[in-house]
């Protein structure tokens, strides 16, 4: 039970120079390097969260974006974060708490 481990998962770098350098010469040549690099990111965010959708979230002049199974663990995430960022940048949490609003 103690055994367990969590799965490898490559880090973006690693998964992007094995794929820029699994790409043919002639796609390297036409292709920037930068405007593949962005490409890449947007899918490989998508495949890592493959299973869950993406929230987006304003929260007073934030804006927070948050993978989930639904839309009440979206908010409780999106929360966790408002209040994570806020203790990090000291600033003091709203009288009212925390109002969202779903961006989309």
């Amino acid at each position: 039970m103690l055994d367990k481990t969590k799965p490898f998962r490559a880090n973006f770098e690693t998964a992007f120079t094995r794929w820029w350098e699994a790409q043919l010469p002639s796609y390297r040549e036409r292709t920037d390097a930068s405007t593949a690099r962005t490409s890449f990111r947007a899918g490989y965010a998508a495949g890592r969260n493959a299973d869950l959708d993406r929230y987006i979230f304003t929260v007073g002049r934030l804006r927070i974006t948050v993978w989930a199974s639904g839309l009440l663990d979206a908010k409780r995430k999106a929360l966790a974060e408002a209040e994570f960022r806020a203790a990090k940048n000291a600033w003091p949490t709203p009288k009212g708490g925390w109002v969202l609003k779903e961006l989309r």
